[in-house]
């Protein structure tokens, strides 16, 4: 089984990894504590932020084993009125972090290993909604050998399910997108994986990488300010269709989000000083 992927999507995984396994104990142990609180009686400051980590965590945890085990949860996932919502789902932690640390920042009470999180965790949305992105193209692909269609263990699933996904621009033209085109044949590394026995839908683990691929273009497309869109900077070789109003509200929605995240991480440095700035200038005028 041969797998390949992008340096980017793998950072992006391997910072998923590592904020999943601080996040996910710190969070835990926060309810329990919680909980063990209020069974004794004793007093425990409650982290709002964390409890709403700990309940996204939850549903993502029911709502990937609920797609493992049944047949019409697999069915839900592929349904229109479903995508953009389970997509956003998974990146819902990461987001909460960033917002909490935001939200400590304001009272002056952030950490060094907060900050670190919050890298993390910005480093990971591409991964955090690949996850899903793969577990509904698993559940809506065509299978094997269908006349017309890709096979079924297309890595990128590009022409497999032509209603989300098809073929980039880099792909048809490298000429034009040069950036793109040296991206891909040199940041990019190519693994060799034994087939895993018993394992059913393996092209479900080749396509995470390509579509970690995806949401991070589509990261960096707000988080640049559009520079890598308007300088053809694409590292995935698949991009959505947009004549799909599922997957393209998913877009939309994963931009609102990069767009929240932005907002939260440069407002301190950049922002408030324009507010407190503005703010003295009508005071002054108002004397």
């Amino acid at each position: 089984m041969i797998i390949d992927v992008s340096y980017f999507s793998l950072a992006s995984l391997i910072s998923l990894a590592l904020f999943l396994a601080i996040i996910i104990p710190r969070a835990v142990l926060h309810v329990a504590n919680l909980l063990a609180g209020r069974l004794t009686g004793r007093v425990v400051a409650v982290d709002r932020w964390l409890v709403g980590i700990a309940v996204a965590i939850l549903f993502c945890v029911a709502f990937g084993g609920a797609g493992v085990l049944s047949q019409q949860a697999r069915d839900l996932a592929s349904s229109s009125e479903a995508v953009a919502l389970s997509f956003l789902l998974f990146a819902t932690p990461a987001l909460l972090q960033v917002l909490r640390a935001f939200a400590h920042r304001r009272t002056r009470t952030v950490s060094l290993f907060s900050q670190v999180l919050v890298v993390l965790a910005v480093i990971s949305l591409p991964a955090s909604m690949a996850i899903p992105t793969a577990a509904v193209l698993q559940a809506t692909s065509a299978p094997t050998g269908q006349p017309g269609g890709a096979p079924y263990d297309n890595p990128a699933a590009a022409l497999a399910n032509s209603r989300y996904f098809t073929d980039s621009e880099p792909v048809n033209d490298p000429d034009d997108y040069p950036i793109a085109t040296y991206l891909s044949q040199n940041a990019s590394w190519t693994i060799v994986a034994p087939r895993l026995q018993g394992v059913r839908h393996q092209h479900f683990y080749r396509q995470i990488p390509i579509f970690t691929s995806f949401w991070l273009d589509q990261t960096t497309d707000v988080l640049s300010f559009e520079a890598t869109d308007a300088f053809g900077v694409l590292v995935s070789p698949i991009t959505h269709v947009r004549a799909n109003w599922a997957m393209s509200l998913a877009v939309l929605l994963y931009k609102i989000l990069c767009a929240v995240v932005l907002v939260a991480l440069t407002f301190d440095p950049l922002v408030a000083p324009l507010v407190v700035g503005v703010q003295r200038m009508f005071r002054h005028r108002e004397r």
